[in-house]
């Protein structure tokens, strides 16, 4: 008898292995991906990868789960690489692939990140961009108040005369990257979940727009990117992802701090079975502070104040392979720019409608969205001395944009494709009334226009081998203008930009890119139609400007050893054609400027990032950017080999983190703003500055935190226009304030 069961379990046992190895054979590979919070990650690429070899690749749907048929038995090693987050490399077990796999993602750090979306994670923007990406949690822990002023610690990156969007007119608030100094208009596109938030009629940034509670977390990317986002890409992107709970939860912030500023923000949202939702909202004043120097200030300067409401929301429904959502926004702002006469107010509103899923080895989206806004502006001339002032002008702005987009995304063996297009019409006029000194009308006047642009691209990815990517992208948009008059000019033309570039793994911890591009950038209908004055300064438009376009190179090597990361980019940009405000006439009571195409810009220099966990405790990161940015062929008398204005030659930042007994995190940072002109022909002169930030965060109980903030600790006085009169940035501020989160 026990001979006989010996016999059974002889032949049982190699018909269970056998019977094993065949359901292993057979069975697909699935699973969801999640973040550390527990929320599904959509988009996701995965990548299984047999031990031949042969990788078989699709991506998550709107769960975030996934499923990939392999035909090999045995072991996988499975990768999951997604925008934000570090990229996750895993061996998986013959056991494992008969159950669903949990992975989970961890947030990227400043110098891991290689990818940036548009979408979501639909489209993976080339390896071979310079990208860095910023989580919540160093948003929140960051010193400045505002998203512009968290942003400083990237590589190059700045404003139109160093200004905050605290104080600063919003025209003012244009994004400058790699030595392309933006006028106003940014030469850099800045996305909200994959929708602009480029200002439709100016190109302007309203960076106060999405709640801080909103915020999941900050990418950029620095080069022209316009072979996927067109237009507006030339300088490069950067994008705001918003949370999208899976669960119930809320968070809230309140705090206060000097020139009497208060600030609420709260964001609430969850799910439930297939419906999701999300809703923020946001609330600031302040009294500000006088921005004309003090040995120059007069009667008539007072302080710059500001206040602005704003709301955020989505809603959305998923089955297993596909999604639809919604999302809408409503801001109000308004704002003194220093002086009694001079202000300006913002009313704005709009919507996006999308639908994305998955089928298979591709992924696609369809998106639509629109909006209107009513912008109102006033301008003065002030007497010597600056005891009064009149009003010159007036201008109320409204402008309407709508657009849709659509693309294509397929997994294929060590590869992937993209295809998609877009359309965007953008309405607006200039409403100006002039006045004399004693404030009877002289003049009214109705400028504006339309325009259209749309255009086409396809993206092929492909890894040839384990350890080298190769992109090729290429785009076709056309473009036209036409003004709301007769006596007008209609502009229109047809731009290529293509892009291509090889990023190879040397080793585990070393990564070498190159990559060139093509890219152009149309004029708004703000430098076309729009007339502006700041200070005794006055800027005329120009509405027979043409397209800027770009031809640019990079190369770079990142490193990352254990608690160690670096990058080291090196860049050239020829910028032809370059928008910039020409000096047209200038006497002791008035500077006259005129939108033109001056000629062209070369822009070559390198950056750098560093982070390094020097103790269990303690990070340090760092940032460097040094750039020549310089007319060498101006069309325009007497610049050539002059300086582009706005772009310092050199700029720098340190930080550091703490994470002290306690429960108290502290931060500081350290940012050296180095010498830059305010004009064209390079006389008004911007001074170098070093300014000092420290941010200090207490955990009290399980859910909340308390911080303390004091920006420029030192009280720099430090240069931010010549108009010609000077202009200084933020005196030392105090913040303080909770927040808290649930659960």
């Amino acid at each position: 008898m026990a001979k006989s069961r010996f016999a059974v379990r002889a032949v049982m046992v190699p018909l269970a292995v056998l019977a094993s190895m065949t359901i292993a054979e057979a069975a697909p590979v699935s699973g969801v991906v999640r973040d550390v919070g527990g929320g599904v990650v959509p988009g996701a690429t995965v990548v299984v990868r047999d031990g031949d070899g042969i990788e078989r690749q699709v991506f998550t749907g709107p769960d975030g789960a996934f499923t990939v048929e392999v035909d090999a038995a045995g072991e996988m090693t499975i990768i999951v690489r997604a925008a934000g987050f570090a990229e996750l490399t895993r061996r998986i077990s013959v056991d494992e692939r008969l159950r669903s796999i949990d992975l989970v993602l961890e947030p990227a750090g400043v110098i891991e990140a290689l990818t940036v979306t548009a979408s979501r994670g639909v489209i993976e923007a080339s390896p071979m961009a310079a990208t860095s990406v910023l989580s919540s949690d160093e948003l929140m822990s960051s010193p400045g108040a505002m998203l512009d002023d968290q942003m400083k610690i990237v590589p190059g990156f700045s404003l139109f005369r160093r200004s905050s969007s605290r104080v600063a007119n919003p025209t003012t608030q244009g994004l400058t990257m790699r030595g392309l100094s933006a006028s106003g208009a940014s030469r850099s596109l800045v996305l909200v979940d994959g929708v602009p938030l480029n200002d439709a009629f100016g190109g302007w940034i309203y960076w106060d727009r999405i709640p801080q509670t909103a915020l999941e977390r900050i990418e950029v990317v620095r080069g022209g990117t316009s072979d996927l986002y067109g237009a507006d890409a030339l300088g490069g992107i950067l994008q705001i992802v918003t949370l999208a709970p899976t669960r119930t939860t809320a968070h809230m912030s309140a705090e206060f701090g000097s020139h009497e500023t208060p600030r609420f923000s709260g964001a609430v949202g969850g799910s439930n079975g297939r419906w999701s939702g999300f809703g923020s909202g946001e609330w600031q004043q302040s009294d500000g502070y006088k921005i004309v120097a003090e040995e120059e200030r007069g009667p008539v300067d007072v302080e710059a104040n500001a206040e602005y409401g704003t709301g955020y929301g989505t809603v959305g429904y998923q089955s297993r392979s596909w999604r639809a959502g919604g999302r809408g926004f409503a801001f109000r702002e308004i704002r003194g720019n220093g002086t009694p006469l001079t202000n300006n107010d913002t009313t704005s509103r709009g919507g996006t409608g999308e639908v994305s899923g998955t089928a298979g080895h591709s992924a696609w989206l369809v998106r639509g969205y629109g909006g209107t806004q009513d912008y109102n502006q006033s301008f003065s001339s002030v007497a010597a001395g600056r005891a009064t002032e009149t009003l010159t002008q007036t201008q109320f702005v409204p402008s309407r944009n709508g657009g849709v987009s659509g693309q294509w995304s397929s997994g294929m063996r060590r590869g992937t494709f993209t295809v998609g297009g877009d359309a965007r019409r953008v309405s607006g006029t200039t409403e100006q009334t002039a006045y004399n000194p004693a404030g009877a009308v002289t003049a009214v006047t109705n400028e504006g226009g339309v325009q259209w642009i749309s255009g086409g691209f396809a993206r092929a990815s492909f890894d040839p081998r384990g350890d080298l990517t190769v992109v090729g992208s290429i785009r076709v948009d056309r473009w036209s203008s036409d003004p709301n008059r007769e006596t007008g000019t209609a502009l229109d033309e047809t731009e290529i930009s293509p892009k291509g570039g090889i990023a190879w793994r040397v080793s585990e911890t070393v990564t070498v890119h190159g990559a060139a591009t093509h890219a152009f950038r149309a004029p708004t209908l703000n430098e076309l139609f729009r007339v502006f004055r700041a200070g005794n300064s006055l800027t005329n438009a120009n509405d027979q400007l043409i397209p800027e376009s770009l031809t640019s190179a990079e190369g770079g090597v990142s490193v990352i050893s254990g608690p160690a990361s670096v990058r080291m980019v090196g860049f050239w940009n020829r910028l032809e054609n370059a928008i910039t405000n020409v000096t047209v006439s200038s006497t002791p009571a008035l500077i006259t400027r005129q939108r033109r195409n001056a000629g062209t810009v070369r822009a070559a220099g390198f950056e750098a990032e560093e982070e390094v966990r020097v103790a269990p405790q303690v990070v340090v990161t760092g940032s460097q950017a040094f750039v020549d940015s310089r007319f060498i062929d101006a069309v325009e008398p007497g610049l050539t080999d002059k300086r582009v204005s706005q772009v310092p030659k050199f700029s720098a930042s340190t930080g550091v983190r703490y994470e002290a007994p306690w429960g108290i995190l502290a931060s500081g940072l350290y940012r050296y703003m180095g010498m830059q002109f305010d004009d064209d022909l390079n006389t008004l002169e911007l001074a170098s500055a070093h300014i000092v930030d420290l941010n200090f965060l207490k955990t009290v109980g399980r859910r909340a935190r308390v911080f303390f903030t004091v920006e420029n600790v030192g009280d720099t006085v430090y240069d931010v226009g010549r108009t010609p009169v000077r202009t200084t940035g933020l005196p030392r501020t105090f913040r303080a304030g909770i927040r808290a989160d649930l659960p």
